[in-house]
């Protein structure tokens, strides 16, 4: 372990820090890279890598989708919506794997938004089918292309070939089918 990784980590467990340089030290701690840290055998697990990975793409994710004022779980669910329009709000929470009690605030933002609307079901009057509006259907449209872009620029460093290997391997780690 370095002097400098000795410092920033030290300053991090300090309860109060009470110095510029101890301040510094700390924030040091958290913009080391991995040839300033010996990592062990981190770097030979898939969980720290995969976790990794996430930790990079959706940073870069949520940078892209801030413009738009749009969260990832909202962009996540403006697509299911729009791929299936009319789906029960049960249904929804299900297909997002949350539960209904989190998905109506959710629905509540999209809808003030005016790009979500709820209907009453014709199939069971006690439930709303949720479609996307006009604005929404737009905002999607607009969305499926910043991500797909995004999706690229994230995988500049594999080949296409290799991205869709990825994407299969993954799928089948989470016990799915890729299409």
């Amino acid at each position: 372990m370095t002097e400098a990784v000795r410092k920033a980590a030290k300053a991090a467990a300090t309860p109060t820090v009470t110095s510029r340089a101890e301040s510094l030290a700390a924030a040091e701690l958290f913009q080391l890279t991995p040839a300033d840290v010996d990592l062990d055998i981190l770097p030979e697990l898939l969980g720290y890598q995969l976790r990794r990975a996430q930790v990079r793409v959706f940073n870069s994710f949520l940078k892209r989708l801030e413009e738009l004022d749009v969260s990832p779980g909202e962009f996540g669910l403006l697509v299911l919506i729009g791929a299936n329009p009319g789906l029960n709000q049960n249904a929804l929470a299900k297909a997002i794997g949350s539960n209904r009690s989190l998905l109506v605030p959710m629905l509540d933002k999209l809808e003030a938004r005016g790009l979500v609307v709820r209907e009453k079901s014709a199939a069971d009057r006690r439930s709303h089918a949720v479609v996307p509006s006009r604005a929404g259907q737009v905002l999607i449209a607009r969305l499926k292309g910043v991500v797909r872009d995004h999706e690229r620029q994230v995988t500049t460093p594999l080949s296409e070939e290799e991205r869709q290997t990825l994407l299969r391997l993954l799928c089948r780690l989470n016990g799915q089918e890729a299409e």
